[in-house]
Order: structure tokens, then sequence, then C-alpha cells
């Protein structure tokens, strides 16, 4: 055995599992991105958080905790948006504290600013403490130290970052560490509860829920522990309910939707929990017959899966019209496989992918332990990290899930190694702090982008435009930030409110920092509007301002540093679109304010286009709400 660390050893003691490395940490991050105060609230890293400020404002005004839909998008859709009040509320509540010192400009900035750094908090807390179950104390501060270095993962908890993603990532690093923990009734009810919050937040992380689901599972058929099963089975059933009683109006509880907490996941978690919890209370004796339960009870939970809504056995995105796919969907950066976002990011693509790989040789190392050959919730970390990888090669956002898994993972070996190394504490503590320093891909990313050939920072420098384009949560937006900087459309504040056509992601940006509606934004339930957005854009101007009189559109908005706008001189050189662009503007379109980044033009009434109303044919897919979303 290696002597221990000297009590007397100070530096030891705080390299080693210690709060105030997680406060200082916290610290340093939040100082470390003061210069962004400046732009927090104005400049947004992409859509969804301009969403979710929209969102938070009108919930703050008045708006019903069970009321999610958005006037302003698409009118007069009544379709509720996907996402959940319970981010919604601690962002509130923090503008709300804020404004009994501060005006609400700053409250929400101050918010804004906050937010993402303290969901941070958790996050290092849980990979901390995975890590150090696996690596030993001397993994604390190298999970630490990576997770606030790690460029694709820091990303989704800067200031600003108001989004889901980062309450996600939190919420499933503290159910795999719940895992950890010794098979037990606490552990079956915290990892339930956990569970059915995940699935209110966002459907994103749901395969990491059903990952906890099959080791509680495989721990009944191995162990014939009965305790923790039933606990599980009964809380992952009650705790779904009550999330989706706390959470969803009263008529939304027996309708199907793919993309939210809704009939078809409550049929799957309460078919699922109790199916398992009465299982194991029947005790059926025998490994086999226990597997074989353990398949019926997962076929009947599919089935009742399947039920509300069949389309939803597609994935989240099963209700979406092929139409939208076609003009939106699968066009989105963030949707798109590995190898197209290397195409256009290769330095922040192959530094996403670094991270998984390291953490492959970390597994290959600590598998050599015949203590964690043998630990299910070690291979079911590594299994994750494996899994969000591969996920990620198709579906690039994915990918920052891998990168968060792996980290844990990365660290448990540098605290094996340093631990292996120990000698007199100084050695270790050398050791540990080398071998993160080098690990952390913060690094990697300068010296990929140091070893990188001239045609990859080209490219990159060229790919630059799109907001929150990170190693691993592009957005695709296709805009440049003056886009997406709420001031930019201060010309457009200064009219009368009205109903706004303009590119799918400006739409956000318009909603936050204007009075007006918009036609279509990038949310995959306003499918009407996605549909006539598009086709007023990408039409030949005549047909274009059909469509806007069919909307009652009152400003056609066009940003000149848009990537899109750049990119449709070569697909639809005939559309409106690029007519606007090249200055070339229809006889029934006024520009107003000054030609700066974001264009206005204000529609002025029909005259030889008014017999067209109730004739035209091309727009009737989009006019009225898509049939597989109306039950949403």
């Amino acid at each position: 055995m290696t002597p221990p660390v000297p009590r007397a050893d100070p530096l030891a003691r705080l390299l080693k599992p210690n709060a105030l490395v997680v406060a200082v940490v916290w610290a340093f991050v939040v100082t470390h991105f003061a210069a962004t105060w400046a732009t927090v609230g104005d400049v947004f890293n992409d859509t969804d958080d301009a969403m979710r400020l929209v969102e938070v404002r009108d919930f703050l005004a008045g708006q019903g905790w069970f009321d999610l839909r958005q006037y302003r998008l698409d009118p007069p859709a009544d379709l509720p948006m996907h996402w959940s009040r319970l981010v919604d509320l601690p962002i509130a509540l923090l503008i709300r504290l804020a404004e009994l010192v501060v005006p609400t400009a700053i409250a929400e900035k101050f918010a804004m600013y906050l937010w993402p750094t303290l969901v941070l908090v958790p996050a290092l807390l849980a990979a901390r403490r995975i890590a150090c179950r696996i690596g030993g104390d001397w993994a604390a501060l190298p999970a630490v130290y990576l997770t606030a270095t790690c460029a694709p993962v820091i990303g989704q908890f800067v200031p600003g970052r108001i989004d889901h993603h980062n309450v996600q990532i939190a919420l499933t690093l503290w159910l795999l560490a719940t895992l950890f923990e010794p098979p037990s009734r606490r552990r079956g009810v915290v990892a339930a509860v956990l569970s059915a919050v995940m699935m209110a937040v966002g459907m994103e992380t749901l395969p990491f829920v059903a990952l906890a689901a099959f080791v509680v599972a495989l721990h009944w058929v191995a162990c014939e522990d009965a305790d923790e099963a039933v606990a599980y089975g009964l809380a992952l059933a009650t705790a779904t309910v009550a999330t989706m009683v706390a959470t969803q109006p009263s008529r939304l509880w027996t309708l199907g939707a793919c993309d939210a907490l809704s009939a078809n996941y409550l049929a799957l978690a309460v078919v699922g929990g109790i199916g398992l919890a009465g299982g194991a209370i029947a005790a059926p004796s025998g490994r086999a017959v226990r597997l074989a339960f353990l398949a019926a009870v997962g076929g009947a939970a599919v089935f009742a899966f399947a039920l509300p809504e069949p389309a939803c056995l597609r994935g989240p995105f099963g209700q979406i019209l092929p139409a939208v796919r076609a003009v939106w969907l699968d066009g989105v950066t963030e949707v798109q496989p590995w190898h197209v976002f290397f195409g256009a990011h290769r330095v922040d693509a192959t530094v996403a992918l670094l991270v998984p790989l390291l953490a492959a040789a970390a597994v290959a190392f600590l598998a050599s332990d015949p203590g964690l050959r043998r630990s299910t919730p070690f291979w079911a970390l590594a299994a994750a990290a494996g899994f969000a990888t591969l996920v990620g090669l198709g579906q690039v956002r994915t990918i920052v899930y891998a990168d968060m898994l792996s980290l844990p993972l990365i660290a448990a070996a540098i605290g094996r190694a340093a631990r292996a190394s120990e000698i007199e504490g100084r050695s270790a503590t050398v050791t540990v702090l080398v071998a993160t320093v080098f690990a952390s891909s913060s690094l990697a990313t300068f010296v990929v982008g140091k070893l990188a050939p001239a045609s990859w920072t080209a490219g990159e420098a060229a790919s630059t435009g799109e907001p929150g384009a990170t190693a691993t949560t592009p957005t695709g937006a296709g805009a440049g930030a003056s886009c997406m900087t709420a001031s930019s459309y201060a010309d457009l504040a200064r009219q009368p409110p009205g109903l706004v056509a303009a590119e799918i992601n400006l739409g956000p940006a318009i909603l936050a920092g204007t009075p007006h509606s918009v036609v279509t934004a990038p949310y995959h339930r306003m499918q009407r509007g996605i549909l006539d957005g598009d086709r007023i854009l990408r039409s030949k101007p005549d047909e274009a301002m059909a469509v806007i009189d069919l909307r009652r559109v009152d400003y056609v908005v066009l940003c000149s540093t848009s990537i899109l706008g750049a990119a449709a001189r070569d697909s639809e050189p005939q559309s409106l679109f690029v007519a606007l662009m090249e200055g070339r503007i229809p006889s029934r379109l006024e520009e107003i304010g000054g030609k700066g980044v974001i264009r206005v033009f204000r529609v002025l009434p029909a005259t030889a286009y008014a017999h067209l109303r109730g004739t035209l044919s091309f727009a009737s897919p989009a006019a009225e709400a898509p049939a597989a979303l109306t039950s949403d």
C-alpha cells in the first residue's frame, strides 16, 4: 500500500474534494465572462436564448403557468411551446429579486448573466462526485478543472445561455451520480424523481433516463433485491404523474406529443414503473424468469407509449411534416451529422470528438482494475458516453453530452494515475496538476488550432456568423451576431405593432427586441408559420406578395449579413429574398429607416392582389395548423 498523504499538507487537502475549489472555479467563470455584461440580453448566443427571454417576460407579465402559447409567434396559432415552466421559474424569480433594487432591464441582464453560472455549480459537484467514485479523491480537482475549461461544455454555462440544455446536463450528471450509490430504496426514489424532472425539461435526455431504468432493473434481475426496484417503479410512476399535473394543463393530459412530457411518456413511465414494481413484489424465481418478465413489461410499456400518438415511435420529431423537414429541419446545423459540421467548423468538430476519444482511452485504463470491471455504474457511465458519441456522429448537438459524460472518466483516470504515483503527497500533487492541464480540452483547442492546416482555420473564420456555433451547440441559424442583436431592430421597434415576415432564425430576436409578431421562428410546432415564411422569402416576388396578403403581413425584414441570404443568390436567384438584398424592391414594399444591417420594408395596402384572396392553392398546406400537431 502507498503511504497516505500527510494530514499536515494543506495543498494536498485542497486538491482533494473541497467545496472551496468549486466556489473558486465558479467565481472564476463568473468573472472571466465579465466583458459580456454589456451585451447580455441584447446579443443572443442563439435563437433559443432569445425565445426563452420572451417566454419569461410573458410569464412575468401575467401569462398563466399552464399557458405556454406564444401569441406573437405565427398568429393566430394556438399551439403551446414544448418547453417547460420549470426552467422559466428560476429565471423569473431572479428577475423579480433584482427588480427590488434595479430597473427591469438591468434585472433581466442580471438574471441572464447569473442563471447559467448557478446551474454550473451542481454540474461541477456531480462531475466531481462521479469522478471520485471511480478514481478516488485525487480525481476531484481534474473533474472540476476539466468541466470548467472544456470549451464545448462550458459554452453551455456562459452568461446569457438561458436555454434548457445546461439544466439537462446538470440533471443527467446527477442521475448518473446517483447510480454510483449502493442499491437501496433511497437510490431508486432519487433516480425516479430525477428521471421525471428530466422528461419534463426536455426529451434530449430520454436515453439516459432509460439507462438508469435499465441499471435498476438489471440489479433486480441479477440480485433478486426487490426493495430498490419497487421503490423506483412506484416513484417513477408517481413522480411522472405529479410532474405532468404540475406543469401541463389538464386539457393536454390525455393527448399525445412526441417532443414533450405528454400522454405518451406518461403511459411509458406508469406502465413501465408499475410493471417493474409489480414484478419485484411478486418476486419470480430464477434470473431467466425475471428477465422474461422484464421483457414483457418493456413491451407493454412501449405499446402503451405508442397508443396516444403512434408517430412518436419515430422519435421526438415524429410529428413534423415532411415539407417542414425539407425546407427547415434538414438544414439545421445542430441536427446534421458530425462530418457535415466538420466541413464548416473543423477545429471545433475535432476538439468535440477528441474528448470522447480521450475518454475511451481512460476507460481502457480504468478497466484494468478488477473492481471497476465488475462495477455496473462504471460501465453504465462508459456506455452513456459511448452512446452519446455515436448519436453525436449522426446529430452533432448530442456530442456535448458525450463530452460532459467523458470528463469524469478522464478525471478518474488522472486520479488513479496520481494515486498510483503518490509517495509523499507532493509528487502526486504535481502529477495531478500537470496531467490535468495537458488533458484539458481548452489546451487541446489551442494545440489543434495551431497544428490545423490553414484551410481549416479559414473555414472557421468563414463560419463564425452562426450564433451559438460552439463545438457542440451549433444552431444552424445562418445569421451573424448583428442579426441576433435585439437593438439592431430599433427602427422596426418604432413602427406600429404588426406581423413581420423574416428569415426563420430572425424571429426570436424580433420578438425579444420589438412589440411585433412574427410569421415564423425555428420551432417545429409552428409548422404553418415555417412553411408560410419559407414561401414568402423563397418565392418570386408576385407569388410572395400573394402569401403576404393571405397572412396579412405588415412588414418584411431581412438581415444583410445573413449567411442564408448570401446562399440564396445561388439557390433561389429569382426569389423575393434575393430581390430585396439586391435592391429590386417590389412596388408594394416601401423601405423604412436607414439601410443598416437590418432592413425593414413596410407592406403597402393591397390593390391588384386583393382578388387573389381565397383562390390561392400553393399556400393551402400551410393555411391551417398541421393535423399532426393539432392535438398538442
